[in-house]
Parts: C-alpha cells; structure tokens; sequence
C-alpha cells in the first residue's frame, strides 16, 4: 500500500539520483521514458510533504493490485482531466478492475491520484507485464479509458517509462 500522497518530478538523471542520495528517508522510485533513454521521472511514495517544485502533487484516491516491490514491467502515466460526471464515470471503470475478470490483460497494478492543486486534474498510474500487452489494451478500440482527454484536447496525455533499479 502506498502512502496517502505523491509527488513526481523530471530532471537529468544525475541530478536525480542526487536527489535520491541526499534524502534516504525518502521512499523514491526512479524511471526512464520507455521512448527516450535521456528523460528522467523521480517518484516519491513517502507520503511526506513535497520537496519537488514541478507542482506535481497527489493524493491517492485508489490502488488496483498493489505490488509496489515489483521494478519489473512497464508503467504507463495516463493524464486526464475530468469533470465532475465524468469523474464518476472514471472512477467506476477504474473500480472495476478490483474483479480480475474485468481488469485489461496483463495489468499488473494500478494507482488512481487526483492533483492537490486542481480539482479535475487526476493521473492512473499502471503498471503493465510488458509494453506489448500495454500497445494491445492503449490500441484497443473498447478501451474504455481513452475516452476521457486531457486540458481541452480529445485524448488523453500518455508516457511510459521503465523503472530503473
């Protein structure tokens, strides 16, 4: 189980993983974009406040299958902005995957957070077995998830990344 907040940041890798080195309290997680070996995420699960200054702030609002030991697979950050209906709407696709029946094949585990700053900014977090069954489900013309855009735009704000370990 994570902690009740997030926080994300982007940067170089070195400077990162200075971050990282400096703060051992922390509970960091350390991607690389799945398309660019040069872009960095850092992720802190430690629930603590926020030393980032991307603004990039959560609470959780839900976990599907939590295996956060796990560095292998392929986690894919789907952005979104919902709102207010279609939040609800959202938010039970999302519950359903509590049922292993109706979760996509091959999703290992996910995370829904809600910004702390905007109300109808939210991020799903999932973690996928690999890219393929991730290409499969993103691609898939029932994918109930792409129907829901990001700031105005029709579609959501998908990246991928591959935790270092």
């Amino acid at each position: 189980m994570l902690s009740e907040k997030l926080s994300l940041t982007f940067g170089p890798e070195k400077e990162l993983k200075e971050i990282i080195a400096a703060h051992p309290e922390r509970k960091f997680k350390l991607f690389h974009a799945a398309d660019d070996n040069s872009e960095f995420m850092l992720m802190d699960c430690s629930g603590k406040e926020s030393m980032f200054h991307s603004g990039l702030d959560y609470y959780i609002c839900g976990e599907i299958n939590p295996n956060e030991n796990s560095t292998n697979g392929y986690i894919e950050c789907r952005y979104v902005t919902l709102n207010e209906d279609e939040q609800k709407v959202f938010k039970s696709i999302f519950k359903s995957w509590d049922a292993e029946a109706k979760r996509p094949v091959g999703l290992d585990s996910s995370v829904l957070v809600h910004s702390l700053k905007d109300n109808f900014e939210f991020l799903l977090i999932n973690q996928w077995e690999d890219e393929n069954v991730f290409m499969v489900w993103d691609n898939d013309k029932d994918n109930q998830m792409n129907q829901f855009g990001h700031d105005g735009n029709s579609t959501p704000v998908v990246k991928t990344y591959r935790e270092i370990g």
